[in-house]
């Protein structure tokens, strides 16, 4: 009887394995990274092609003994671009790679695609996206790993191009 419930157990681990094997290759980034070579870039994941939405530390640039994180730096970037009449709201995925390329962006969900507001937005984030330097890597645990930046909600309000996640 105790071989029964040893092998049990062995089976019943095996299978949690498996569904916690499965559940990872859902989350597996499937852009073609068509963004980042229309810019010009090749731009891989790296290691199994994994991304994290949380690390324990997120990209960022040293500039003298400051770290300036991603969003910080994304959004300064941002205010330097140029005004845009209307109203527009994008919602989007951006990936820097664990070299500390912003490897891809990715629209979710985006309203008209014939409001003028809308299509400058687009090209700002992506004007924006090109004029980033290479980050230090997110890291999760001590090792470096592709970060995930999920669900950036973007509008225009008087003009500015304001983000939040």
């Amino acid at each position: 009887m105790k071989l029964y419930h040893f092998f049990s157990l062995v089976l019943i681990f095996m299978l949690l394995s498996t569904e916690t094997l499965l559940a990872q290759k859902k989350n597996r980034w499937t852009d073609t990274l068509e963004y980042a070579a229309a810019r010009g870039k090749k731009v891989v994941l790296c290691g199994d092609e994994t991304y994290f939405t949380y690390a324990d530390q997120q990209p960022f640039i040293k500039e003298g003994n400051k770290k300036i994180f991603f969003k910080d730096l994304f959004q300064q970037k941002l205010d330097q671009e140029p005004a845009i009449e209307g109203n527009a709201n994008i919602v989007a995925e951006i990936i820097v790679n664990c070299k500390g390329d912003v490897g891809s962006l990715k629209l979710i969900k985006y309203g008209n695609t014939e409001n003028p507001a809308e299509l400058a937005l687009i090209n700002a984030i992506n004007h924006t996206l090109s004029e980033l330097p290479t980050f230090l890597p997110a890291k999760n645990e001590g090792r470096v790993v592709n970060y995930k930046i999920d669900k950036i909600k973007f509008k225009t309000a008087n003009g500015k191009i304001t983000f939040n996640y």
